[in-house]
């Protein structure tokens, strides 16, 4: 009987390789591009790099690489204990134009992939980049290999497959690569279309204003005009007018064509528009500007910030590009431990918007810490001094013998009476009347401090006693308590204008 069992396959092979697929037609196995848009066109990539021409997709372009570019990089030791190593990458780094660098490698986003070569030196005892320069994409090619897609380097005297390219000088960064597709896909390839429609859109839209913005001239002339009175006629005609005039026979009269359009004409500019809209779409992942309700307010808010899942997706593949090749050479060729570089894609804090409510929480009664105002809003914060507290006024005492005054005594309250021995006659009025407020404050409270009970007994929650509240303000009279402190202010200010004796109104009252 025949052994069934599957053959064990070595764990490094591949089933399924390039070599083997019946569709792949390679010519001195050179690989060329699954973009339909390319083999179209002649497999020319330099269509995508015309794209850039167009306003539109310049300034989206700018937008999204400039969100990612403009975040700080942090270098990292892949070993916590090697952190020190970690500092050296990042001082080379900084010795070079890192994000230019970036920059340029980005610009794979539009056409599918992006190569720089790296131009090394030995400065200070360390083996650092001189310059990184960006390369055309056309000058190189993939041809296949027993190890894969390899690169090569397109010369003059090898214009088809290329030469080998030399170890550890050139970055390759690729977007959205395949496997019957090394060179990856860029947004060139939902770009092209719109641009393409949104010039057309342009010229009809010029050739609609150049036909109807302005008057043709037209000039008339007899039938049997001579050749020389129909120059003359034609001289005139150019003399108010560059662009096209009409001559017709039926006399020497002179006239101004006025456009027989009425209203607007806004179908070149709706077409336009919609061309631009698609391309922030496919660039920003905007909503277009023509969807209403929530799309709309979305669209507004994403127009001021670029979409930070598509940055913090180009920063990731960026980073992974970077930490394979230049970062783990520089690390290779200097001794030191291997080191990731990356970028935090994180939304910009609203500080006015934390202060208001760290000022909120304040009035809580709540206080931040120094290091928690120091961590949000940077350093140099520190504590504000408490002021001093004001010491109170004391009068002076009565001056019994002029020629020898007596020392300056501070006031003091009897423990009987609570009247105060000296001071001003309104504080002793105040100090008198503070004894006899309660008595007064009782009654009016009682309903309040029932209802307090009550409630506590039946378990009622804040949110019911609040509503019972207003309730209340009907069976609290506060007659009493008015009529006393309008007689306790009457009294003060009669006895402050009398200057009488504050012991004396103090007893009275």
């Amino acid at each position: 009987m025949a052994d069934t069992k599957p053959r064990p396959q070595a764990l490094d092979t591949e089933s399924a390789p390039r070599q083997i697929d019946p569709f792949e037609s390679n010519y001195l196995g050179v690989l060329r591009t699954n973009d339909p848009l390319l083999l179209e066109k002649g497999a020319n990539v330099e269509i995508y790099r015309d794209l850039k021409r167009d306003g539109k997709v310049k300034s989206k372009l700018q937008q999204r690489i400039g969100a990612l570019v403009g975040r700080e990089w942090t270098v990292t030791a892949i070993d916590e204990a090697k952190a020190a190593d970690a500092e050296t990458l990042t001082k080379m780094l900084k010795s070079i134009n890192f994000d230019q660098l970036c920059r340029d490698l980005l610009d794979a986003l539009i056409m599918g992939y992006s190569v720089s070569e790296i131009v090394w030196t030995v400065r200070d005892g360390q083996v650092v980049p001189k310059k990184i320069v960006k390369r055309r994409q056309r000058r190189f090619v993939y041809v296949d290999t027993d190890d894969g897609p390899q690169l090569r380097l397109l010369t003059q005297q090898n214009m088809l497959t290329g030469v080998d390219l030399p170890d550890k000088k050139f970055i390759v960064h690729r977007v959205e690569p395949e496997d019957d597709n090394p060179y990856g896909t860029g947004l060139g390839l939902q770009l092209y279309w719109p641009v393409f429609f949104k010039r057309k859109g342009i010229i009809s839209w010029n050739k609609l204003n150049d036909r109807f913005g302005s008057p043709t001239p037209w000039g008339k002339y007899p039938k049997n005009a001579t050749p020389d009175q129909k120059g003359k006629l034609f001289d005139a005609l150019r003399a108010i007018s560059n662009d096209g005039v009409v001559m017709t026979p039926e006399g020497m009269a002179l006239e101004l064509l006025e456009s027989k359009l009425t209203g607007t004409v806004t179908t070149q500019q709706a077409l336009c528009e919609y061309m631009d809209d698609w391309i922030a779409e496919v660039i920003l992942g905007q909503e277009p500007r023509t969807k209403g309700g929530g799309a709309l307010a979305a669209a507004s808010k994403e127009r001021s910030s670029v979409r930070l899942d598509l940055v913090q997706a180009d920063s990731d593949l960026l980073s992974e590009t970077l930490n394979s090749s230049l970062i783990a050479w520089m690390c290779e060729y200097n001794g030191l431990a291997a080191c990731r570089v990356y970028r935090e894609i994180a939304e910009e804090e609203d500080k006015k918007a934390e202060s208001e409510t760290d000022k909120n929480v304040a009035e809580m009664g709540f206080k931040l810490s120094v290091e928690a105002v120091r961590e949000k809003y940077g350093e140099g914060w520190s504590e504000k001094a408490t002021p001093a507290p004001v010491p109170p006024v004391v009068a002076n005492p009565a001056v019994n013998d002029q020629k020898s005054p007596k020392t300056e005594q501070p006031a003091s309250f009897s423990e009987a009476g609570g009247k105060p021995t000296n001071g001003d006659a309104i504080d002793a009025l105040i100090a008198a009347e503070a004894d006899q407020w309660q008595p007064l404050l009782d009654p009016m409270l009682a309903p309040l401090q029932a209802a307090l009970d009550e409630s506590a007994k039946k378990g009622e929650t804040a949110a019911e006693l609040i509503a019972r509240l207003p309730a209340l303000l009907a069976a609290m009279d506060p007659s009493v308590l008015a009529e006393a402190l309008a007689k306790m202010c009457f009294t003060g200010r009669l006895a402050g204008v009398a200057g009488i004796d504050p012991e004396q109104v103090a007893a009275d009252a």
